[in-house]
């Protein structure tokens, strides 16, 4: 490698210094995904560790396919209910989130009015959506993808 002399016009040192910028992000990355081949990802096991509610989420949002609007709305006192006789949040997750999905559902195609215009809802909450919601849940900042 040339390293240039002092004399060297601020151009080329200028751009030396860019080149060792780029060398260092590219052993930074290189680096990472050493360490994720050898130890695997840390996020995407993170991810993997909750796939599990996913799962229970889905399951409970066919259950409640068979419940009245009235039965799905009564939910909420049932999770109050359970909250104070001693159950945590994290135990009514599952369930709380299934009543959110098949709300949802049960929305799809019905006229809202958002800031003076009507909108059709036309969406139920996808699995990485789901997913984000627990991560925020938790208290763990997060990004996702678009």
């Amino acid at each position: 490698m040339i390293v240039p002399q002092s004399n060297t016009s601020g151009i080329y040192k200028e751009l030396f210094s860019c080149y060792l910028y780029i060398l260092a992000f590219e052993h930074d990355n290189m680096f990472k995904n050493i360490i994720n081949f050898i130890a695997g990802d840390y996020n995407q096991k993170q991810l993997n560790k909750l796939r599990p509610i996913v799962k229970q989420i889905n399951e409970f949002s066919t259950e409640f396919d068979a419940l009245s609007d009235v039965q799905i709305k009564g939910k909420t006192q049932e999770f109050k209910e359970r909250l104070a006789k001693g159950e945590t949040l994290d135990d009514i997750l599952p369930e709380a989130f299934a009543v959110v999905k098949q709300a949802c559902k049960r929305m799809l195609g019905s006229q809202i009015e958002v800031k003076g215009e009507m909108m059709t809802r036309n969406m139920v909450p996808y699995d990485v959506q789901l997913l984000g919601g627990i991560i925020l849940h938790k208290g763990i900042i997060i990004e996702m993808k678009t």
